[in-house]
C-alpha cells in the first residue's frame, strides 16, 4: 500500500520486496514503535525504514502486528547497510526480542550528546541542525491500535524521513573535531549494553524506592505485594503502574492493614483499577506476613553495610580527581566531556582506583584496557594518564613511592 511516497508493508512478500531493494542502499535510517505505555508486555508494532534509492528516499513502515519481522534480521545485522538510528536503546531491545537484532549501528543521539548539543531529542535536533520541523504529539501513542490512520503514518515517516540528513549533518561537526573514533566507540558501548543483561538484575519489589528501609516482614509483604499487582496487570492487560504506584504498595507494607477498610484509608490502595485489588492486597499482606522474610537468595539483596567515612572521602576523591582531569583535557582539546572520557569509564576508572588494593601497574593498566567502552583510541592516547590516576594515592594512604 502506498501513501504519499510511503509504503506499509504488511504481507511477507511485500517485505521480503523491501529488504531486497534496501540491502543495495549505503546506510538505512531505523525506528520502532510499541506498545509498552498501554500492554502488560510490550509488543513490537511497527518498525520504521528509509533509505536512498536513485534520486530520492524511500521511507517504509512495516507493520509488526501483521507481518513478522524476523525476515529483517540480515537486513539489520552485521552483513546490512550502516543503521541509523536516534536513542536506540529500546529500538536494539525490541528489534532483538523480534528476531531481528540489530548491528553496526550509528546513535544520532550519541552523535549530538559528544558533540555538546544544547538539547539531544529528535526533533529538537532537526530543527537545530536542518531546520525541520516534526510533530511530536503522538510520542505516547498507542501503537497496538488498527488500521493505522494517515496522521500516524506520517508521524511514523517523519521518525526516520530526515535520520540520515542528519547524520550526514552531525558528521561534518564531528569530522571538524576529530571524534569520530569516539562517537562510534560510544555507539557501539551502548548497543552492546542494550542487548546485555540489565546493569539492575534485582527482581521488581527490591527497586521500590524505600524497599531497603523495610524490615523483614515488611519486604516479604512487599514481595507479594509487588506479585500480586503484577498478576493483576497481566490479566487487564496494562502495565503495572496502571494498577497501583509503587509507592502505594511501599505504604501498604509499611502499615501493614488486616481490614478492607483499613486497605481504603491508604491513598491509592483502592481507587482506579486498584479498587478491585483490595482483597488481593490483604491475602498478599497475610502471605509476607506468614512468610517472615524473603527467601534466602535474595536477603543478601538488603544486607548492603553503609560505606564506613573514609571509604566514602576516598570515593569523592577519587571521583573529583578523575572529574578535574576529564574537564582539563576537554577544555584543552576544545571538546565535550565526554568525548575525552565517558560517564561511565569514569566510574569503571574510579573502581579500579578504589580495589587496586596491592596490586602493581601492571594489573592497573591491564583493568583499564579492559573497561567497556573505552576503546583502542583513548587507550592509547590517554591510558598512562588514566594509570595515574588511578594509582594516586587515596587519602587514607601515603604517596607512592616514585619507580
Amino acid at each position: 500500500m502506498s501513501h504519499d511516497h510511503l509504503v506499509l508493508v504488511e504481507r511477507e512478500g511485500d517485505l521480503a520486496r523491501l529488504v531486497e531493494r534496501a540491502a543495495r542502499a549505503d546506510a538505512l535510517a531505523v525506528d520502532v514503535e510499541a506498545n509498552g505505555l498501554f500492554a502488560y508486555r510490550a509488543r513490537l508494532c511497527t518498525v520504521q525504514l528509509a533509505f536512498r534509492e536513485g534520486d530520492g528516499v524511500a521511507v517504509a513502515v512495516v507493520d509488526a502486528l501483521r507481518v513478522p519481522v524476523a525476515p529483517l534480521a540480515p537486513l539489520l545485522g552485521a552483513a546490512g547497510p550502516r543503521k541509523v538510528l536516534h536513542d536506540l536503546t529500546f529500538d536494539a531491545r525490541m528489534l532483538a526480542e523480534a528476531g531481528a537484532p540489530l548491528a553496526g549501528a550509528h546513535d544520532t543521539s550519541v552523535a549530538a550528546r559528544m558533540l555538546g548539543c544544547a538539547a539531544t531529542g529528535l526533533a529538537a535536533l532537526l530543527l537545530s541542525e536542518l531546520g525541520v520541523k516534526v510533530d511530536k504529539q503522538l510520542q505516547q501513542h498507542d501503537w497496538g491500535r488498527r488500521p493505522l490512520e494517515d496522521a500516524e503514518l506520517r508521524y511514523l515517516a517523519d521518525d526516520v524521513r530526515h535520520l540520515l540528513p542528519l547524520r550526514a549533518r552531525l558528521a561534518e561537526r564531528s569530522r571538524a573535531l576529530e571524534i569520530d573514533e569516539e562517537i562510534e566507540e560510544e555507539c557501539a558501548y551502548k548497543l552492546a549494553t542494550a542487548l546485555g543483561p540489565p546493569r539492575d538484575p534485582r527482581p521488581a519489589y527490591a527497586r521500590v524506592k524505600g524497599a531497603q528501609a523495610l524490615d523483614r516482614e515488611g519486604r516479604a509483604i512487599l514481595r507479594r505485594l509487588v506479585a500480586a499487582r503484577d498478576a493483576a496487570a497481566e490479566e487487564a492487560d496494562v502495565p503495572s503502574f496502571k494498577i497501583v504506584a509503587s509507592e502505594v504498595l511501599l505504604d501498604l507494607a509499611q502499615r501493614r492493614p488486616t481490614r478492607v477498610d483499613d486497605v481504603r484509608a491508604v491513598r491509592g490502595a483502592a481507587s482506579g483499577r486498584a479498587a478491585a485489588c483490595v482483597a488481593a492486597w490483604l491475602r498478599a499482606i497475610e502471605q509476607g506476613r506468614s512468610d517472615g522474610d524473603v527467601p534466602e537468595d535474595e536477603r543478601a539483596l538488603f544486607q548492603q553495610a553503609r560505606p564506613a567515612r573514609r571509604e566514602l572521602a576516598a570515593r569523592r576523591a577519587v571521583e573529583t580527581r578523575i572529574a578535574a582531569w576529564r574537564k582539563a583535557e576537554a577544555k584543552a582539546r576544545k571538546v565535550d566531556e565526554q568525548v575525552v572520557l565517558p560517564g561511565h569509564c569514569a566510574q569503571d576508572l574510579a573502581e579500579i582506583a578504589l580495589a587496586r588494593g596491592h596490586a602493581g601497574g601492571e594489573a592497573v593498566a591491564a583493568a583499564i584496557a579492559r573497561i567497556p567502552g573505552l576503546g583502542a583510541g583513548r587507550l592509547a592516547r590517554y591510558g598512562g594518564a588514566l594509570a595515574a590516576l588511578a594509582t594516586a594515592a587515596l587519602p587514607s594512604e601515603p604517596p607512592a613511592a616514585a619507580t
